[in-house]
């Protein structure tokens, strides 16, 4: 248990729209969210309505995007409100739909099923002292691993942190980030797989990642930390580690960090290589590659496929844009200091939104609703008014948003599963 906080086990709407559909219609819908064909008793057992249909962009098509598809909303359990975060996970036999892991306020982990309203208590989260010295707004995140049997609970703008094995409820590995600064960024961790078991890629320091095995406690990226007494010491990395995703296939990291003066500084590096041959890979190993032309971190950002990044910057000016990145392609711009090359950029103003993406397009939810966007262009192709998910299931590639009361849920036509 940390002084951060830690798991025990545990034992235990508006009116329908006009013209609204008949059951036949829901079931297609729900076909689109859970990927079920026949849902025989739903309509019984869950309350549901359809809300929004997807609607053409300003061209007047969809460009390969199914127009019958539409979001489907489902009531939270009185259970695990007010909710805190979700994270999906991944389908067992027997699931009628997909699955996610809750976070509820009063530190209740549970597993929901929303097509048929199924929770099933896992562990509790419990916070036992300050989220860092600093303070700085400190949020929870839930993170799960692809094989479903890891989670963690972090501080997003914060110190601590905690891994738990859903298999038992009981606390696995003990995260500590750090406090130099630590209310600058969200909590650094992601979940990778290697040589066929689940690690976690996690911050031990300001300016150091690590990789662990939460099974064992091992450590899989031990080496010596640089003396920052010394001038130019080997493997000095002066940088803020950010939020962490992997790419779809799993072999490269990207961190959203920042640099003094302040400026964001994305970098990417590859995974396989960190693990396989030098455990100083991510400070100045042959693949670490950064992009310098961004000013904000924190902003969004998102795998659109193993070859392009979108990451969002806001200027001095308060204008926005997206940068299209290719972590596949960099370029030496200095000695030791690699660029990753932008194939694209686009003007996109600055707001309080999130990105995702169905594998193709740039997926913005922002207060209107979600805006389905071409990645070269920054055309907007399709939109869903009204709906503003918050997580994406890696699994099945369904966007939710959960409200007070209920939650919304969208699935791609089209989504090839992720590892990252």
């Amino acid at each position: 248990m940390t002084a951060g906080g830690g798991f025990s086990p545990d034992g235990t709407g508006a009116d329908l729209r006009e013209n609204e559909p008949d059951l036949d219609q829901i079931r297609a819908g729900l076909a689109a969210v859970t990927g079920i064909v026949a849902l025989a008793g739903f309509a019984d057992e869950v309350p549901h309505r359809c809300c929004s249909r997807c609607r053409e962009g300003p061209h007047g098509r969809t460009e390969g995007i199914s127009m019958a598809a539409i979001t489907v909303e489902v009531a939270v359990p009185d259970a695990l409100r007010p909710v805190v975060d979700v994270a999906a996970l991944p389908a067992v036999l027997g699931d009628a739909g997909s699955a996610w892991l809750v976070l509820s306020e009063g530190g209740r982990l549970a597993r929901w099923t929303p097509t048929t309203g199924e929770v099933r208590d896992v562990a509790r989260y419990r916070e036992e002292g300050p989220a860092s010295e600093c303070g700085g707004g400190v949020r929870l995140r839930l993170h799960v691993s692809r094989c479903g049997r890891w989670a963690a609970v972090v501080q997003d703008r914060g110190r601590y942190g905690t891994v738990v094995d859903l298999t038992t409820g009981s606390p696995a590995l003990e995260l500590d980030g750090g406090d130099y600064c630590c209310e600058t960024v969200p909590f650094a961790l992601a979940f990778a797989e290697h040589g066929g078991r689940t690690v976690a890629v996690h911050r031990t320091d300001w300016n150091r990642l690590d990789v662990t095995d939460p099974a064992s406690g091992e450590v899989l990226t031990a080496r010596d930390s640089p003396d920052r007494d010394e001038e130019d010491a080997e493997h000095d990395l002066d940088y803020f580690h950010g939020a962490l995703s992997l790419s779809p296939d799993g072999t490269r990291v990207y961190d959203g960090g920042w640099v003094w003066q302040p400026w964001g500084m994305p970098a990417v590096w590859s995974l396989t290589a960190w693990l396989h041959d030098n455990p100083y890979e991510s400070e100045d190993g042959p693949s670490y590659a950064v992009y310098p032309e961004v000013s904000e971190w924190n902003r969004p950002v998102v795998w659109i496929d193993d070859g392009r990044i979108a990451v969002h910057d806001r200027d001095d000016a308060g204008s926005g844009t997206v940068h299209v990145l290719d972590p596949t392609s960099t370029e030496l711009r200095s000695p030791g200091v690699r660029w990753i090359k932008a194939v694209a950029t686009f003007p996109w103003p600055v707001g309080d939104f999130g990105f995702f993406t169905d594998g193709e397009h740039l997926l913005i939810a922002d207060e209107a609703g979600l805006q389905g966007v071409d990645i070269t262009s920054g055309r907007q192709v399709f939109a869903i008014d009204g709906f503003r998910p918050t997580r994406q299931d890696r699994h099945t590639g369904t966007l939710i948003q959960v409200g007070s009361a209920s939650a919304r849920l969208w699935t791609p036509p089209k989504w090839t599963a992720r590892a990252g």
